[in-house]
């Protein structure tokens, strides 16, 4: 899974020149159309075409820390459900890749990755990720 270069960055200032990364308060999970792009700012679904979208946090509001599993070999999974509104939109979306932000709006993208397989939220499905079922790695 790709790092997006603003955690590229960070990780390389941390671990090469001694500059402390300061972790997110909390982490939102975007879903893309297509590839997010090395910043993670492309094709996140708009809200023209699902209005109700939003980020989701992995977390549902308790402490940061327990939306993903601890890291071993490079790698983490959701813990909990993750819940997106349904699509109230005219038209089916395409879902292909997922972000994870350091906010529900703006913030930074801190990693991408494409889903196993697209999926198509028709009007009124749900996106519902089981725990586990998102798994987050490192090269």
């Amino acid at each position: 899974m790709p790092a997006t270069t603003s955690t590229g960055n960070a990780i390389l200032n941390c671990y090469l020149r001694g500059v402390a990364i300061t972790p997110p308060s909390r982490v939102y999970v975007s879903l893309h159309t297509g590839n997010p792009g090395a910043n993670g700012t492309a094709n996140e679904v708009q809200t023209t075409v699902w209005p109700a979208y939003a980020r989701q946090d992995p977390a549902g509001g308790g402490a940061v820390g327990s939306g993903f599993t601890a890291a071993a070999n490079k790698a983490t999974e959701n813990s909990q459900l993750i819940l997106f509104p349904a699509n109230n939109g005219a038209n089916p979306v395409t879902v292909t890749h997922f972000g994870i932000w350091t906010a529900a709006t703006g913030g930074t993208c801190l990693l991408t990755g494409a889903l196993s397989e697209s999926k198509t939220i028709n009007p009124s499905d749900e996106v519902v990720i089981r725990a586990t079922e998102l798994d987050v790695s490192v090269d």
